[in-house]
């Protein structure tokens, strides 16, 4: 702030103030400039936060119990098509029996197809 924007009493105080400080002796000079230097390496030096380990603890634990209590969505197993070739299929397939049974393929499907009489 200028000078100049100041109203007439805080000057008068700042004058006050800078003819008392003028006639201090040095030992008292001394002391408060310790004291100036010692508020300000105070100023910068970060302030220890006591609230901060429970605050962190208690959050942890909160976060920890939310994770043991949320409903798990288990994955509910998929049923076969009614079509898919059943286990019993491929054993038929992979044996060596009854190769002559896939041979005449088209007169089995014909037979299928033939209405069923009594």
């Amino acid at each position: 702030m200028a000078e100049h924007d100041e109203d007439p009493w805080t000057e008068r105080i700042r004058q006050q103030l800078d003819h008392s400080a003028r006639d201090l002796d040095a030992a008292t000079l001394s002391r408060l400039n310790q004291a100036r230097q010692a508020a300000l390496q105070a100023a910068r030096s970060p302030k220890p936060r006591p609230w901060l380990w429970p605050t962190a603890m208690a959050t942890a634990c909160s976060l920890a119990l939310a994770v043991a209590i949320w409903p798990r969505v288990v994955p509910q197993p998929v049923p076969a098509p009614t079509n898919a070739a059943q286990p019993e299929d491929f054993t038929m397939l992979a044996g060596d029996e009854q190769l002559d049974l896939y041979q005449e393929l088209d007169f089995y499907a014909w037979l299928d197809a033939q209405p069923q009489s009594g």
